[in-house]
């Protein structure tokens, strides 16, 4: 029971960006240290290593994630997306047929921030995380928070090692 409790439920590494394409991961192997994935915007397959992967890859969020993160609605996001008021991110396809009407936006780290700006900038700033708040959040750092003396929780980071 108290093992259950301890255990930290970390993202599986499915959808990645490398050298600015997203990718999708077909299959693993961390013993011979390689990862094959489908490349969305060449259409093809790809074999990397994983060492290399894990070490310059960007996670990729859905709009869904992303607006978590950012505290808005997914449409608010698709909406900003769609009005051309930030560019538009990476589609990706049924890899089975990639000429079919089926696509979803994946948003790299990148992307996130550049959104992030823009509601900051439009005055779209309520609840919306601080800039270094939001790059923890991505990285998937701890964040600690303290309470001041008006009872406000301000966030706290760990110095990077």
């Amino acid at each position: 029971m108290a093992r259950a409790n301890r255990t930290r439920k970390t993202k599986r590494l499915v959808y990645f960006f490398l050298n600015g394409k997203i990718h999708k991961v077909i299959k693993r192997s961390r013993a011979k240290d390689e990862l094959w994935a489908w490349c969305y915007p060449d259409k093809k397959r790809v074999m990397y290593s994983y060492s290399q992967v894990k070490k310059y890859m960007e996670n990729a969020y859905s709009v869904a994630e992303a607006g978590q993160i950012l505290g808005r609605h997914k449409v608010s996001i698709e909406r900003y997306i769609l009005a051309g008021k930030i560019k538009e991110p990476q589609r990706i396809y049924a890899i089975s047929n990639p000429d079919g009407k089926w696509n979803k936006f994946m948003l790299s780290e990148s992307d996130i921030l550049d959104i992030h700006q823009f509601i900051a900038e439009d005055g779209y700033s309520s609840e919306l995380p601080s800039r270094t708040e939001l790059i923890a959040l991505l990285k998937q750092n701890v964040i600690l928070y303290t309470k001041n003396s008006e009872g406000n929780f301000i966030p706290v980071w760990k110095a990077e090692e």
